[in-house]
């Protein structure tokens, strides 16, 4: 008996599953060619799950830089330390991301 991943939702089961517990798809009746696909289409979605966070670290950089700049907040206030705490969040958030996503790509 080995554990392995469903083609479908990618968690673990036993390879003796017929059908997996988690998605209830038929993992006994998928081909080769069928397997393929639906890992595919997993790692596909795993790329736009990681475009769509790098887009909302890219709004709450820019959103912290924009109102640090127009609203022009005193140092070492509140407003200050949200501001660019804002900044570098979005900023590491952003980085991490777009690296997730080039290593996703080099997967292919």
């Amino acid at each position: 008996m080995a554990i392995i991943r469903c083609p479908k939702c990618a968690k673990s089961i036993s390879d003796k599953h017929s059908q997996c517990p988690h998605c209830q798809s038929n993992v006994a009746e998928l081909n080769a060619e069928q397997v393929q696909q639906l890992q595919r289409e997993q790692r596909i979605k795993k790329q736009q799950m990681f475009m769509n966070h790098s887009f909302l670290a890219l709004i709450l950089f820019l959103g912290g830089f924009f109102c640090l700049y127009f609203l022009q907040p005193q140092e070492k206030t509140l407003q200050w330390y949200a501001y660019t705490s804002a900044i570098g969040i979005g900023c590491i958030w952003y980085l991490i991301n777009r690296i997730i996503l080039v290593t996703l790509k080099k997967k292919k």
